[in-house]
C-alpha cells in the first residue's frame, strides 16, 4: 500500500491521528476531542478528504495474549460505521503497547508532561500506522 493512509489510535475521549505520505513517511496530526459518533466521523471524513486518503487504519486493543477485548470489539464496531461514513477501507493493527511506546518516545524530548500529554495519542497514532505499513503480513480488513 503506497497511498495515503490515516492511522488512528481509538479512545472514548480522544482520536489520535496520523498520516502517512505515498513514499512511507509518517506524520501526526492533532488529534480529534470525541463529541458524538456523528461529528467524529464527520470530522475523519473530512480529514481524509482533505489528505486524499485512500484508506483508513485502526489500532486494535488486543488482550496481552491476543484475545478480543471489550475495547477491541468498540473499535471493530467503530470501524464499520467509519467504512460506511467514508467510504474508506478500514484496516486493523496490533496497538499493544503503543501508548507506552508514544510516551517513551516523548520523554526523550524537551517537553513539558503536559505537552508530552497533548501529543501522546497522535504519536500512539504514529507507530500504529508505522508498523501497519512495515508488517510484511497480509493486512486486515475490518471494513
Amino acid at each position: 500500500m503506497r497511498g495515503v493512509l490515516l492511522g488512528l489510535d481509538y479512545g472514548r475521549k480522544r482520536i489520535g491521528i496520523a498520516v502517512s505520505t505515498p513514499l512511507g513517511t509518517v506524520h501526526p496530526r492533532p488529534r480529534i476531542e470525541r463529541r458524538a459518533v456523528e461529528a467524529d466521523l464527520a470530522a475523519l471524513g473530512a480529514l481524509a478528504r482533505e489528505a486524499e486518503a485512500e484508506g483508513f487504519v485502526l489500532g486494535l486493543p488486543s488482550h496481552m495474549d491476543g484475545s478480543l477485548s471489550p475495547m477491541e470489539s468498540e473499535v471493530r464496531a467503530f470501524a464499520a460505521s467509519l467504512a460506511g461514513a467514508t467510504g474508506l477501507p478500514v484496516y486493523g493493527s496490533d496497538e499493544r503497547l503503543t501508548s507506552e511506546a508514544a510516551d517513551s518516545a516523548l520523554g526523550a524530548q524537551d517537553l513539558s508532561r503536559a505537552a508530552r500529554k497533548g501529543r501522546r495519542d497522535s504519536a500512539a497514532a504514529c507507530i500504529i500506522l508505522a508498523d501497519f505499513l512495515a508488517s510484511a503480513a497480509p493486512p486486515e480488513r475490518l471494513a
